[in-house]
């Protein structure tokens, strides 16, 4: 394993989520209407005289999703085999790697720094709301179901990355 590389990669990842991320955001402020605290979501609908619809997974959504997932199997999968990963047990470490510091990064950084700091990314109506936007273990509690999720996907990515290369 070439840690040089890991970390390279790792921070391109992180620069290239939140980038993304913050993209969505300004175009629309409402795009991770779900992952803001309930009391954040409760006072946007009030104050914005809106009603909260669960969007129905569409054929066209589903099918963004599962070329979106692919994609990032196998980009994780090349990413492990740069970084020097030669056998599955070490792909499975760096790909489960790549998943655990995007997620920290996502919610030590983004979530407690950034949106919660930032005014102008804050859902209308709710900017004045300092208490909610700093909820730390709201976010943290968010990452405990993703653990199996990334056990699975660590196990296919590493899996592809050895049978490919």
């Amino acid at each position: 394993m070439n840690i040089e590389v890991y970390i390279i990669e790792c921070i391109i990842m992180c620069i290239i989520f939140g980038v993304f991320v913050f993209g969505m955001l300004f175009m629309n402020p409402v795009s991770f209407i779900s992952d803001y605290p309930p009391e954040i979501q409760a006072r946007y609908f009030e104050t914005q005289e809106k009603e909260y619809k669960k969007e129905k997974l569409t054929a066209v959504m589903m099918v963004k999703k599962i070329i979106a997932l692919i994609v990032f199997v196998f980009v994780f999968a090349w990413m492990a085999h740069i970084a020097g990963a030669d056998n599955f047990v070490s792909a499975l470490s760096m790909t489960y790697g790549y998943m655990v510091i995007i997620v920290a990064f996502d919610t030590f950084f983004l979530d407690w720094v950034l949106f919660a700091n930032i005014k102008k990314i804050r859902l209308p109506g709710t900017e004045d709301m300092e208490k909610e936007y700093h909820q730390k273990w709201f976010h943290v509690k968010a990452c405990f179901p993703m653990i199996p999720v990334f056990v699975v996907g660590g196990l296919l990515i590493a899996g592809i990355m050895v049978w490919i290369w």
